[in-house]
């Protein structure tokens, strides 16, 4: 590894380190001003808000990570320049697209970090924080979510569901086994209750109904072999829920939605920004430079590093809509931003430093 990398890497991940965590004090306070109240009349106050912020972290990191690396990126290259380091770079031959590929390296790394926490991580400790301060901290009364009369085809089986509750359970399931040769119903499959389990649908006290040959059979317990996802459904039934799945999860359900032939141009919108999230800090990389470039001011290279960070927020949320309404695809909505903010990154980058 060479000299430069190993500095650019200490001092780079010292200063992210540095504004992350005063990032997160000032997130904390925040909201902690907000809801002091509510946690001071649970029955734990102290321990809750201890339990519910640990558990908030992931988020707090994952989503104020690509600002946090523009900040610190921009911090970083002003200091280099002020304390003369860059000019001694330059007459060692160094030139400034060796400390643009260093920064994106680092960039790429932190992607993948920032990827990994939001779509893995994230998932699962947001679930836990919701619930702790739903029902543990406001002690609001559990209501679980249920749809009436779903319906679906799957594996040869036309299957009707009374009652399906969102944490994998229901009522009144009727299954219709389909000969496909003769276009006939085989078999009628009748339970009062079942339980789904990692996409296994087991149910409970059921009868066999086999109208060719005039009898019908009892079983406790019986597989039916099927392969569908209870969350599937109540993703695809309340919208506002589709941007708290994770990447893998959305993917199998536009999947699925995909070969039913619904419209998925809203969640393959969403689908692709959770990529272009993280890959926004590789081109925050880009920026920095572009920015120091401009200005090497601390003080105004930071309020231009705030001024980016905003106009990126903005131009992905108009990109959002535009691929959510079907306005444009899908993948033009989603990545357009990070296209365009990268090639004026590195247009600034060239034209700059080849007039020197």
């Amino acid at each position: 590894m060479k000299l430069l990398t190993k500095y650019i890497i200490k001092n780079h991940t010292r200063l992210i380190f540095m504004t992350l965590a005063i990032g997160i004090c000032i997130f904390i306070l925040i909201d902690l001003i907000e809801k002091a109240d509510i946690f001071m009349a649970s029955r734990k106050p102290l321990a809750y808000a201890l339990q519910y912020y640990f558990l908030k972290l992931p988020f707090i990191v994952s989503q104020t990570l690509p600002s946090i690396f523009l900040l610190s990126s921009v911090i970083f290259l002003s200091l280099m320049i002020t304390s003369r380091e860059a000019i001694a770079l330059q007459a060692g031959g160094i030139s400034v697209y060796e400390v643009t590929k260093n920064l994106v390296g680092l960039g790429i790394f932190w992607a993948i970090l920032q990827f990994v926490l939001s779509q893995m991580v994230m998932f699962a400790t947001e679930q836990k924080a919701y619930s702790l301060w739903r029902y543990e901290v406001r002690e609001r009364v559990f209501v679980e979510n249920s749809l009436e009369n779903v319906w679906f085809l799957d594996s040869g089986y036309i299957v009707h569901v009374g009652l399906l509750y969102e944490r994998g359970h229901g009522e009144n399931l009727i299954a219709y086994k389909v000969n496909e040769k003769t276009q006939t119903v085989d078999e009628i499959i009748r339970a009062k209750q079942f339980t789904v389990y990692n996409d296994t649908w087991t149910l409970e006290d059921v009868k066999f109904y086999y109208p060719e040959e005039f009898r019908e059979e009892q079983k406790e317990q019986f597989v039916l072999p099927v392969n569908q996802s209870v969350h599937f459904y109540f993703m695809s039934n309340q919208e506002e829920k589709t941007e708290r799945l994770s990447f893998f999860l959305l993917g199998e359900a536009i999947e699925r939605l995909r070969a039913s032939g619904s419209n998925i141009e809203n969640m393959q919108t969403i689908w692709h920004s959770k990529i272009t999230y993280s890959v926004m800090i590789t081109v925050f990389a880009v920026l920095a430079v572009a920015i120091v470039s401009y200005n090497a001011n601390i003080y105004v290279a930071v309020m231009l590093a705030v001024v980016v960070s905003f106009l990126s927020y903005v131009l992905s949320s108009f990109g959002l809509f535009l691929g959510q309404s079907g306005k444009v695809p899908p993948v033009l909505g989603a990545w357009f931003p990070c296209v365009f903010l990268f090639v004026l990154g590195y247009l600034k980058i060239y034209l700059g430093f080849s007039k020197r």
